[in-house]
Parts: structure tokens; sequence; C-alpha cells
């Protein structure tokens, strides 16, 4: 009897335990785990659950979803992803997708080829009646499929896509947005790329950005399209900046978004085009700087216990902080050396990845001058001006409708004005015909260059025109360059001369400010074309200049290069070289026969004539292996001497040679022989010091002597370097308003700013005597 109730009892508790478990998701979902099989059954119940759930809140949307709906979700997502993978977890990802969308058709997916059809920009009702938090419960339960691998990428791309563009939650759009990028990071990362599937997603973005251009209107409402645009777009410069999309076809979905007329699309798409160096350039500084100090941080355990172990971890940490403080020491020494061209290099410039820049630079120039008052912002108007003249800049474009427009906000009282300017100046290359840039100059010269404007005004104007003709050189050249008689000609159109000469006497003026500017103009003039000058304005330089015949190119003329520069003045410093050489061979010759004709008189060697044996004589025995061969050829006369003594002796004095004579020279040394690195780095010596002679007349009448007592090269030695003057590299084509505007002068100081100066001292002292 005891038995049996013993017996029943166990069975009762074994009953109500096993009836317990389904109710328990979490003690289920460790039980699939460790069980699949044996737990199957439990898990196909939840499943049907689900599903009779999922089919009522379909039908009623609007209702309060069920207090275990959300746990049952998760459930059902962490326990297919990972235990019934396959099938299962197919299955389940389509209820959720189904739920999302409210269809009972299964949500659409995007195959590999990327052959489905445009981005929905509508849902259900029921889709958007959706509870937010079954909502978030069911995209939480996809991104946890997707992280374990049970749902491939492309198949909920489309679906994010959709939800981001209808839905009004702002918590489900960022979290979206975060995942979709994380998600391509991660498919990218540690070298593994996915080509085939960073096409695909690209092509879908590029899809969507192109369906947004043709269906917005310039200045109309967005439309859930544009918003998913904007989003692609977003991504797209994200993914570029992190350096996991940075080839051309991410660049060609920018430049579809900056072609767009929708203003938010275009707005993004522009400035990554236009900021993305500096940000780029930005994140890897903070980056290493961050890097820098964590290394900086050691924990010496100066209030805990000192063990072996912890004094082993502070060793190391001393080691490490050591060798990266010397890692960075030599990284900044190598940059001084290099003057930054290395490090621009890295700085992924996008605008020079554009296919068609003169059809993207066409179409956004178009948009600006059909575009209303009200159409778009002041500031999209700049953002677009700015783009446009970037990209003519640094791709050397002819857009000569540009400059027409340009010209009409060139008003004393335009807003951001000086911005404005700098969008011209960055406009211009050598490829500009003078007619376009005389009618800018002409403005500019009118509206800021005047007794009228105030001082700052003037400094500006002349900053600009000076880096106008700086870009263009040849709007100072004139039609004709000189004339016989040795003036310099005029345009057809304007007194270059006149004009040149009016600005420089601003370098006298009144004004600091303007002062500084016009002697700006005069030392750029003093370079370029110091003929344009009177001669007390010319200097020293410009008159060395102006002996020299110094002057730019006229539109369309181009100096053509017979050889490598410096080439002639290479050979004429070898020569030399060899000359003094060999003068002080001789000269070792002639005290040697001296000696050894002393010698001989006092003592005599008999030499016995036994020994018949021949003697051998090397002819290459005076060769070094380590010397390379002279490629020059020898050129001999009509006797069949040989004349390389007086090619040598003519070398050493190219002064004697006229530019022909030069000119042909070069072109021979240049093609007879291999120079090695530091052969041109002795050529860009040897130029610059010729440049520097006929600037400086000093230095030229030194040279002069010097080549008369036969020691022209005996300041250069083998042993010196080039050292490069410039330590910054700016991106190429880029202008902002600080380049132009005028230096800033002392001025009164207000009384606030005078009580934050002493108070800023105070703090300055109390730290210096707290230490």
């Amino acid at each position: 009897m005891a038995a049996a109730t013993a017996s029943a009892a166990e069975s009762l508790t074994n009953t109500s335990t096993r009836s317990s478990l389904p109710l328990k998701l979490s003690q289920l979902q460790n039980f699939c785990k460790r069980d699949p099989d044996g737990y199957k059954e439990d898990y196909d119940a939840q499943c049907r659950r689900l599903v009779s759930l999922v089919g009522i809140l379909l039908l009623s949307p609007n209702a309060d979803p069920s207090a275990n709906l959300v746990e049952l979700i998760q459930f059902m997502a962490a326990v297919s992803s990972s235990s019934y993978k396959g099938d299962e977890s197919d299955r389940v990802a389509s209820l959720l997708m189904d739920l999302l969308v409210g269809s009972n058709n299964g949500a659409q997916d995007l195959g590999i080829n990327g052959t489905t059809a445009n981005l929905h920009s509508t849902l259900p009702l029921a889709a958007l009646q959706l509870h937010r938090d079954i909502r978030k419960a069911c995209v939480s339960a996809l991104i946890l499929m997707r992280n374990k691998g049970a749902v491939p990428p492309l198949r909920l791309l489309q679906l994010f896509f959709q939800l981001m563009a209808v839905v009004a939650d702002k918590n489900l759009r960022e979290c979206l947005y975060h995942h979709i990028v994380n998600d391509i990071r991660n498919i990218n990362k540690n070298g593994k790329r996915d080509e085939k599937l960073n096409r695909t997603i690209q092509s879908f973005f590029h899809r969507i950005v192109a369906a947004s251009a043709n269906e917005s209107i310039p200045g109309g409402e967005d439309s859930p399209t544009d918003y998913a645009a904007k989003r692609a777009v977003q991504m797209t410069c994200d993914l570029y900046r992190r350096n996991v999309w940075n080839d051309e076809r991410s660049v060609h979905i920018l430049a579809t978004a900056a072609a767009s007329p929708n203003a938010s699309v275009m707005s993004r798409a522009l400035r990554f085009f236009l900021n993305i160096e500096e940000a780029m350039a930005l994140d890897k500084k903070s980056s290493e700087d961050r890097e820098w100090e964590g290394h900086q941080k050691i924990d010496l355990h100066l209030h805990s216990k000192k063990t072996k172990a912890r004094q082993r971890v502070i060793e190391k940490q001393v080691k490490m902080r050591q060798r990266k403080q010397n890692e960075r020491e030599g990284h900044i020494l190598a940059q001084r050396e290099d003057g930054g061209v290395e490090s621009s290099k890295k700085l992924f410039p996008a605008i020079e990845l554009l296919n068609d820049a003169q059809g993207l630079a066409e179409t956004v120039l178009k948009r600006i001058k059909s575009s209303g008052s009200n159409t778009y912002k002041f500031e999209v108007k700049m953002l677009m001006l700015n783009f446009v003249t970037r990209v003519v800049g640094n791709h050397e474009l002819m857009l000569l409708q540009l400059y027409p427009l340009l010209q009409r906000y060139m008003g004393g009282h335009q807003r951001d004005v000086t911005a404005i300017l700098a969008y011209c100046v960055q406009s211009c290359h050598s490829y500009v015909p003078p007619d376009e840039i005389y009618p800018l100059l002409k403005t500019i010269a009118h509206n800021f260059i005047t007794e009228r404007c105030s001082g700052e005004q003037m400094a500006v104007g002349i900053n600009a025109v000076r880096a106008i003709c700086s870009r263009v050189p040849s709007v100072l050249s004139g039609d004709d360059g000189d004339d016989k008689d040795g003036k310099v000609a005029s345009s057809s159109t304007w007194d270059v001369e006149a004009f040149v000469r009016d600005l420089a006497g601003y370098a006298k003026h009144r004004d600091r400010s303007v002062s500084i500017a016009g002697r700006g103009w005069v030392n750029f003039i003093r370079e370029v074309y110091p003929s344009l000058l009177q001669g007390k304005d010319r200097g020293l330089v410009g008159t060395g200049l102006h002996r020299a015949g110094e002057k730019p190119l006229r539109y369309g003329e181009v100096k053509a290069a017979t050889g490598v520069e410096g080439a002639d003045l290479l050979a004429a410093y070898e020569a030399s070289k060899k000359a003094a050489k060999a003068a002080g061979s001789m000269k070792d010759c002639e005290e040697e026969g001296d000696s050894d004709d002393e010698e001989s008189a006092s003592s005599w060697i008999e030499v016995e004539d036994d020994d018949n044996s021949d003697i051998e004589i090397d002819d290459d025995e005076d060769v070094s292996e380590d010397e390379a061969p002279d490629l020059v050829q020898l050129e001999e006369d009509d006797e069949g001497n040989d004349t390389s003594g007086k090619v040598s002796e003519e070398l050493q004095d190219l002064s004697k040679l006229s530019e022909t004579e030069r000119a042909k020279l070069q072109q021979q040394v240049s093609s007879t022989r291999i120079f090695t690195s530091a052969e041109f780095a002795k050529m860009q010596k040897l130029v610059e010091r010729q440049q520097q002679a006929r600037r400086d007349p000093r230095m030229a009448a030194k040279m002069k002597r010097a080549i008369a007592k036969g020691d022209e090269f005996a300041d250069i030695s083998d042993e010196d370097s080039v050292d490069s003057d410039d330590e910054e590299i700016h991106i190429s084509g880029a202008v902002t308003p600080t380049d132009i505007m005028a230096d800033a002068k002392r001025k009164r100081m207000s009384k606030a700013e005078k009580l934050q100066k002493i108070l800023e001292g105070r703090q300055k002292w109390e730290a210096k005597v707290c230490q």
C-alpha cells in the first residue's frame, strides 16, 4: 500500500514537472541546445503556438499583443538559429518578415543577381498599425538570426530599407542603420572581402539613389524613397570613411546622389566630396593619439602589494611605451623628410575617382542656373558652387558658362562674398582662356579694390586677383607677348600693364592690411613677369629676372622638354670634377717623377736575363668592377682622333654655348645614359642653383667670376642633400576663404576680452605656483 502510494506520488511529481517545462521558455531553450532531438516535439508545439498568435495579431493589429508574444519571438529566433538551423530557421524568419510587412505571402527576397523590383514606398495598414514592441522584437530576432548566420544578408537588406523608409520610428531606424553598416563591415573585416556580395549591395544602393533622382522634384517634399536614398548615401559615406568601400563603385553611387534634385540627398553627397579627405585624416590622427595615450598610462601598483608577476607586467608596459615612442618619433621624422607627400597620397581623394566629372559638373551647374530663389536655400547653392568649382579645378575642365555665373555673385554687399571669391579662385586653371578671366578681374577690381571700400575688402580683392593670376598666368602675357621694340603688349580687351601697376601702388597704402596685400602682389609680379612693373618696384630679384627675360607663357603655348632638366648642368659638373682630378693626378705624377730621378741617380739595380718567361699583361686590370660604364658616346674628328678632351673643356663653361647648343647637349646626355637617384638629386640642386642665379644679380656676378677662375662648382659637394621647403601639402584644388582673407591686424580689446585675458593669466600663474 505504501509502495503504491509512493509510486503514484512520484508519477504525479514527474507529470507536473513535465507539464511545466514548456511554460518556462528559458529552460526549454537550454534543453533544446543540449538535446535538440529529444525536445523537438516541445519546439514544434511552441512553433505552432507562435503561428497562431501571429495569425491572430494580423487579423487585429490594433489590439494589445499577448504578454508572452515578445518572449516567444525571442525564444524561436534563438533556438531555430542555433539548434535547428536550416528549414526551421528559414520558416521562422519568413514568419517574422510576414509579420513586419503585414502580408501572408512572405517578404520579397533580394536575389544574388539583384533582379528584384524597386523598393516599395508603402506597406499594408496592418504593418503600419503594428505595435512598437512587437516590431522591435521582430527586428531584434531577425538581427540575432543574421548574426548567427541563419539568414543571408541580402534577404534582410530590402526589408530593413523598406522599414526605414516607411515606419516613422526613430529608434528603430537607428537600430536598422547601425546593423546594416556593422554587417557590411563584418563581411569585409580582416582582409576577407566578398566582392560579389559587395557589388550586389552597391547595385541595390545605386538603384535606390537613382530611383530617388528620377522621382524627386526640386523643392518638393521628401518621399519614402528619398529617405531611403538619404540612408543609402549616408551608409556609403560611412563605409568609405572607414576604408571598407573606397572604390570607384562607391564614388559612382555618391556621384549619382550629387546629381539628385532632392536637396537633402544632394547635400549629403556634396559634403562627402568636399570634406572626406580632412575627415579621414582627422580620424587617423585621433586613433593614433588614442593609441598613444593608452600606452602612456602605466599602472605602477604604488598602493598595492609588490609581486614578481606585477613587476614583470610593469617592465613589459615600460618597454612597450618606449617602443611606441620610438616608432612615433621615427614617423614624425620621416614625415618631415617626406614633406607630407606620402601622407597626402593616403587620403583617398574621392573627386579624383569620378568617372564623368565633366557631365556631373554640367548637371549641377545647370541645376544652379535653372533653380529659382525658393527652390534651394542659399547654403545649398553655395555648397553646389563649391563642388562645381572644386571639380573644375581638380580635373581642369572647360566649363565656360561657370565664370559669368560667379561674376553675378561678386557684389560688394553679397552674403559670404569671401567664400565666393575663394570658389572663383579654385575654379581657375591654366587651360581657361584669358578672355573668360578678364571680366572676373574687372569685376573684382570695380567692387573691391576701390577707395570707397573698407581696408579689409580691398585686401581680400587684391589677394583674390593675385591667386587667380597665379593659377592663370597667361592673363598677364597679353595676346602677342612682347613687341619688337621691347615694350609689353597689352590685351585687346584691357591694359595689363596699367592694371598691374595700379595694384602695385597699393603697396604704400595707409591701411596695413592693404599694404601687406599690395606687397604680396608686387612680389608675385617680380617672380612671374617683372617687365610689367616700373624699375623702382622691381627690386633685386625682379631686376635679375627682367634681364633674364622672365615672362609667363601665352595661352596655348607649351614649353617642350628636349631632355631631362639639368642634364647639361650635370655633364658640366662631372666634366669640371674630372678636369680637377686630372690636374691633381698630373701634379702628383710630376712630383713622383722627380723623386724617382733622384733615386735612380743614387743607386742601380741589376736584373738577370736567365729567366726568359713571358710576362702576361691583363688589359682589364685597371677597370674597377664597382664603377658604372660611361654611356656618353665619344666623338671623333675626321682623322679619327678622340675629341673627348675638347668636349670636356667646352662642358666646363656652358655660358659659351647658345640655347640651341645647350638643348642639343641636354638631349644627347639624357638619351645616352641612365641616371641614378643621386644624380637626379644632384640635377635638382644644380637647377635650383641656376634659377637662384637668375633671380639674384649678385650671385650671377659671383658665378661669373668663379667660371673665369674655373671654380664654378667648387661650392657643391657630392654629399649635399636636397632639402624640401614644402612643409604642408594641401589638397589639390581646394581654396578656403582664409587663404585670401586680409591679415588680421591688432585691434583694441573690449572689456570682456580684457577680463578673460586677466583670468587666464591668473589660472596659469596659480598652476605654475602649485607645481
